[in-house]
């Protein structure tokens, strides 16, 4: 067995990487999420990939996302017919001494509840516990958003992002972001200000915006949101939402 540590994947273990995350995908009936972009992370050099060889084979690979400079999200994927070998551990103990020489304090390892074998290994380990659940929800295109005229909203489009404001009168209420690709609109960064939160705003904004989405003729909206803000999550499911992925996160202590 042979561990290699790097920050840059070559194209060769770039292939081997996403070939393996591909396999367990099929086998788990996943979506595979994984991390394979190390310019998105907030320590530049950091060593985020951890891949185990056996001969010319990868039986395992794991991933490091950091979203910011004191916390840290982990990926897995081990061959189904090597699991249970203890292959993740291995490469996990590896990851966390660089985890803490970097004075990382939250470490997240991120699952798909369809992956029986690493949510049963996550549900009998000491070391980790449930944090929470986020779910992507696709809007019901056949759903006609019906804004009650209380809010107005402005938008500025820069590059494929679309930034949105709604106003009461002339006070800022709400935002949010759209990402635009091939059709799809990715709604991320909605927010009402505190003061002004449970009068009903956040859904007319939230109206508005989709009524604008419905018209520049996008065939998909999508949204991610954290099950532990459950009315966020009741808002959406409320107004046309439902859930098409859910990740669970489950914090290593």
């Amino acid at each position: 067995m042979q561990v290699i540590i790097t920050n840059t994947l070559t194209s060769n273990q770039y292939h081997d990487a996403t070939s393996l995350i591909n396999l367990c995908k099929e086998c788990d009936n996943t979506r595979g999420i994984s991390f394979l972009e190390p310019e998105m992370n907030a320590i530049i050099g950091f060593p985020c990939f951890y891949l185990l060889y056996s001969s010319n084979t990868l039986v395992s690979f794991l991933s490091i996302f950091i979203p910011n400079e004191t916390e840290c999200e982990i990926y897995a994927n081990t061959l189904p017919s090597h699991r249970r070998n203890g292959y993740f551990d291995k490469l996990l103990n590896s990851a966390l001494s660089n985890i803490r020489n970097y004075g990382i304090k939250k470490i997240l390892i991120v699952s798909e509840p369809n992956c029986l074998a690493g949510t049963d290994f996550l549900n009998a380990s000491s070391h980790t516990r449930f944090s929470h659940s986020e779910y992507l929800m696709c809007y019901n295109m056949k759903n006609i958003p019906t804004p009650k005229g209380i809010l107005s909203i402005k938008y500025h489009t820069e590059d494929n992002t679309e930034f949105f404001n709604s106003y009461l009168d002339n006070m800022l209420i709400g935002s949010c972001n759209v990402e635009h690709s091939r059709g799809v609109a990715t709604i991320y960064g909605f927010n009402v200000i505190p003061s002004m939160r449970g009068k009903g705003y956040g859904t007319e904004t939230l109206l508005l915006v989709l009524k604008r989405l419905l018209e520049s003729k996008c065939h998909k909206i999508l949204l991610q949101v954290n099950g532990a803000n459950k009315a966020a999550h009741i808002m959406y499911s409320h107004h046309g939402f439902i859930h098409e992925e859910q990740v669970d996160y489950w914090e290593y202590i």
